[in-house]
């Protein structure tokens, strides 16, 4: 017999035209040189059977590599584990290489083209992944003992070098790569969306943060399109639970798609996807026969640019429409707070036919001329022909800057009516509604087209489930199925062993913890991950509470997969935000806008209720009630949800549009049991889920028991995913006192105070800043003074700035803006606690060096005042002007900070001035 070790004997099959190794068959060979044949001679058998060159290859071995330690063969991208050996054999056609392994009936080997075949090692020979597979390990091995991690990670004995867990836990860089053709998009697509699809696909990892009501699932649908459709590839969708992928699959079937999806994972879903094989198949067979031919990719081409100029204006039409909303709501904010002025009459003034910025450059610039810099000739003339004339015009008189003030709103909204209706005009000229009807059809077209291709080409077949994995059925499976649905926990249980996806999509990814993350991602070559960190984070690994990780990346205690991706790879993530909004009003998403997501979100909803937001207060008295089992509740808000909230908040509404959620689940409990045609649950559990009206119940009072549980309660992320959980309606139920020691109830409570301006009863010495007016003022008061620093008196108020952005950088103070020079008429209600000195002086322009306020909620926290010594300290008069002003923001109860320029440690005393400012007001009534 042949040594299958020293030679490889290859005959060509006449019906496939393949090469077939036929060493273990062959007893012996011969050469014939007379008839230039090579004559076989078959195990068993006597006879030479002569077979022509072009069909017989004889190979001889050039190599051999003994499988040892770390090592593995993969072969056509499945990992043989018990693969010993590897040898190569050469030839005129090219080589082959033969693979032995160990059976139960003792060694076996199988012979494959040389490119199919490859030792490769595993990611655990580097060092720091397998110091924190071993980290991970010990976690694991203190879990429950039916915890499903532990049997998966006991599977988990090789991390393949190519996968994305092995260059995650080794810190590689993140890899880049050129599209091969542009993205298409079946489904819905913005600006975001398509960036976000671009990234996932020309990245090796890539996170898209999808705020609640962004399209997150349109983006996921539009890249398996992409995945599975253009490029032919694989890819994993999973999730903490079942509920996220199973929207994909939803939306997958709705568009005739699901026949992609291999809907796996835990043993349940897995055999109802087997019994389905028949009927799937069969839709296969009318999918192939009702497939269209590919649309003229120029036309798509065509269409997909002219849709993106379109989608830019679309995003400047909901962009302004924002802040169109915003100037009226400051407006009548303005307007109530002028009721007892008597503004002059300046509607000849030039100026007041300007535009919104003219006006506001002229306010900028006639600060700064107060601050000292005259202008000299040159400037006087340009100011001539960009104001008109100034004569009649006092700009030291508080009522001429309010008039102004008042111009500035009615101009830029004015002007915002404008840019809206041109927008519009011009979007309905090109026809965008079409534009986009048309090109979804042409993707989804091209899309059908390329995956009947393959359908056609596959046949239809029907597997396994306890077969299906094996190396020779996988390749097949996959390719029929290329998009397959699991959780974290059970992909790697449900693909063959060793085999790596294309891609892995996680979704919901701040719920996923590292070691479901790690499971999940040893399964595929690229990660997309998409979540959003200011939603509720996984509940905290115990086991790991005591452990030391070997990298603070890798803290199973600290890290879910998106904030230790952000602490792995910092600012070269590549990250998309979604930032257009489909879902909830635009008060409602407002709220978390500002709080959260930084302004970054642009609503493309329209409101639709009188009161989007309402706080709702139960009567004085200490009402919750701490159980001895655990947990809490409080009755009285029950009662008031029942009594008050559904009856004359809810009108409208039927009782499957509503929905109560609260921290603590024994008031979920004492709320399913009164209202029990109404959904209620935690917070933590509606989390994905949405209704038309989200009351949320509080629970705490002001006891020192109700205290304990305020950090819990005013975590940011469940405020967070209880305000986004509305559509039309949030109502919150809390106690009499406002839970005034909160930071972020209280900033939600300030928030809807804000938006109800005719409604609201305030007794308050000051008025909330007007943020808009004061960004667009300090946009130009801040470079103008810039360019003239070397010419002002004061320099030191461009330190102090610098300083107070430093300090609102800090997470403590992230919610506080600053904005300089505020008119000190526009933080006074009246005049009524003033003397006529102090109103006299008022009247004079007086302004403050900068006002911090709470940026959510426009309250004013703290006044700061910059003192030079040369200005201040050795000048009387101004020494009794700042007595003035200290005495007026003193009667208004309003904090004050002086900041000596002759002093030290700035940064630790607004600090500290903060603190001590937003720990005083939360102790007013404000409501």
């Amino acid at each position: 017999m042949i040594d299958p070790r020293s030679e490889a004997v290859l005959i060509r099959n006449r019906e496939t035209g393949a090469f077939e190794d036929q060493t273990r068959n062959i007893a012996r060979y011969e050469f014939q040189p007379a008839s230039h044949r090579i004559g076989i001679v078959f195990a068993g058998r006597n006879k030479v059977f002569p077979y022509g060159p072009d069909r017989v290859q004889i190979l001889r071995s050039s190599a051999r590599r003994v499988v040892t330690g770390d090592d593995r063969v993969e072969v056509d991208g499945g990992i043989w584990d018990t693969a010993t050996e590897v040898v190569t054999f050469t030839g005129a056609h090219g080589a082959w290489s033969r693979v032995f392994y160990r059976t139960r009936a003792g060694e076996m080997y199988r012979t494959r083209p040389a490119a199919q075949v490859r030792v490769v090692t595993s990611g655990t020979a580097i060092p720091l992944v397998n110091d924190v597979l071993r980290y991970w390990r010990t976690i694991v091995s203190r879990l429950d003992s039916d915890d499903p991690m532990r049997p998966a990670f006991d599977r988990l004995t090789f991390v393949h070098p190519d996968s994305a867990l092995s260059s995650y836990l080794a810190g590689a860089p993140i890899e880049s790569r050129q599209l091969d053709m542009a993205p298409i998009f079946p489904f819905r697509c913005n600006l975001s969306q398509r960036t976000a699809v671009e990234n996932a696909l020309t990245r090796s990892v890539s996170v898209i943060e999808g705020p609640p009501g962004t399209g997150k699932t349109e983006t996921i649908l539009n890249l398996i399109a992409n995945i599975v459709g253009l490029q032919h590839k694989t890819v994993g969708i999973v999730s903490f639970g079942n509920a996220a992928v199973d929207n994909v699959r939803d939306k997958l079937d709705e568009l005739g798609f699901e026949h992609v999806l291999g809907g796996l994972g835990r043993k349940q879903r897995r055999a109802e996807f087997f019994a389905r094989q028949a009927v799937r198949n069969a839709a296969v067979a009318q999918f192939v026969a009702s497939a269209p031919q590919p649309p003229d990719p120029r036309r798509l081409a065509d269409l997909d640019r002219r849709l993106r100029g379109l989608q830019e204006d679309e995003r400047v039409r909901a962009d302004r429409r924002q802040s169109l909303e915003g100037h009226r709501l400051e407006l009548r904010h303005f307007e109530a707070h002028l009721q007892q002025d008597q503004l002059p009459d300046l509607d000849k003034l030039p100026l007041l036919r300007k535009s919104a910025d003219r006006v506001m450059d002229y306010l900028a610039e006639s600060q700064v001329e107060l601050a000292g810099r005259r202008p000299g000739l040159l400037r006087r003339i340009g100011n001539y022909f960009r104001y008109g004339s100034l004569r009649a015009l006092d700009p030291s008189d508080t009522d001429v800057v309010l008039r102004l003030q008042l111009a500035y709103y009615t101009k830029r909204i004015a002007e915002l009516e404008r840019e809206i209706q041109l927008v519009e005009d011009r979007l309905r000229r090109a026809d965008f509604d079409r534009i986009s009807r048309d090109h979804q059809q042409l993707s989804t077209q091209l899309l059908h087209a390329e995956l009947a291709d393959r359908y056609r080409r596959l046949g239809s077949t029907v597997y396994d489930a306890d077969t299906y994995r094996g190396s020779r059925v996988f390749p097949r499976f996959i390719e029929d199925y290329p998009a397959l649905l699991s959780t974290c926990h059970s992909l790697q249980a449900s693909i063959s062993d060793g085999h790596l996806l294309d891609y892995l999509i996680i979704d919901e990814a701040s719920q996923v913890n590292l070691l479901l993350a790690g499971l999940a991602m040893s399964c595929a070559r690229n990660v997309v991950v998409v979540g959003d960190q200011k939603q509720l984070p996984p509940i905290p690994i115990d086991a790991a509470a005591d452990l030391a990780p070997p990298m603070p990346a890798y803290d199973c205690q600290r890290h879910n997969l998106l904030s230790s991706l952000s602490e792995l790879h910092g600012a070269n993530l590549p990250s998309s935000l979604l930032r257009e909004h489909y879902r909830c009003d635009p008060v409602i998403i407002g709220f978390c806008n500002k709080k959260f997501y930084g302004g970054e979100l642009i609503p493309y909803t329209a409101s639709t209720a009188e009161r989007p937001m309402v706080v709702v207060r139960t009567v004085e008295g200490n009402h919750m009630r701490q159980h001895r089992g655990g947990g809490r509740s409080n009755q009285r808000e029950v009662d008031v949800i029942a009594d008050e909230v559904i009856s004359g908040h809810c009108q409208g509404f039927v009782d499957a549009d509503i929905g109560v959620t609260t921290p603590y689940r024994l008031q979920a409990g004492k709320v399913s049991d009164e209202l029990d045609q109404i959904e209620a649950d935690t917070v933590h559990r509606f989390q994905g889920r949405q209704k038309q009206v989200v009351i949320m119940t509080t629970v705490l009072d002001e006891t020192w028991r109700g205290r304990t549980g305020l950090s819990f309660v005013d975590d940011p992320q469940m405020i967070n995913v209880a305000v986004s959980r509305a559509i039309q309606r949030f109502i919150l139920v809390t106690n009499h006192d406002l839970l005034p020691t909160s930071r972020h109830i209280q900033d939600l409570i300030g928030y809807i105070r804000y938006h109800i301006p005719d409604e609201e009863i305030v007794d308050s010495s000051v008025v909330s800043v007007f943020d808009l007016l004061y960004t667009a003022y300090s946009q130009r008061l801040r470079p103008l003074a810039a360019r003239l620093r070397r010419e002002l008196r004061y320099p030191s108020e461009d330190i102090a700035w610098t300083v107070l952005n430093d300090v609102f950088a800090e997470p403590r103070y992230a919610h506080m803006k600053a904005v300089p020079q505020v008119l000190l008429k526009n933080l006074l209600p009246n005049f009524d606690r003033l003397t006529p000195d102090q109103a006299a002086y008022v009247r004079r322009r007086a302004s403050i060096d900068f006002v911090v306020y709470n940026r959510v909620t426009n309250r004013p926290l703290l006044a700061i005042e910059v003192d030079g010594f040369a200005f201040h300290e050795n000048n009387p008069i101004q020494l009794r002007r700042d007595a003035i002003k200290n005495e007026i923001l003193a009667v208004h109860d309003m904090p004050l900070l002086r900041l000596p320029t002759t002093g030290s440690g700035e940064q630790q005393r607004i600090r500290d001035a903060l603190t001590d400012a937003e720990s005083r007001w939360a102790h007013r009534s404000t409501w």
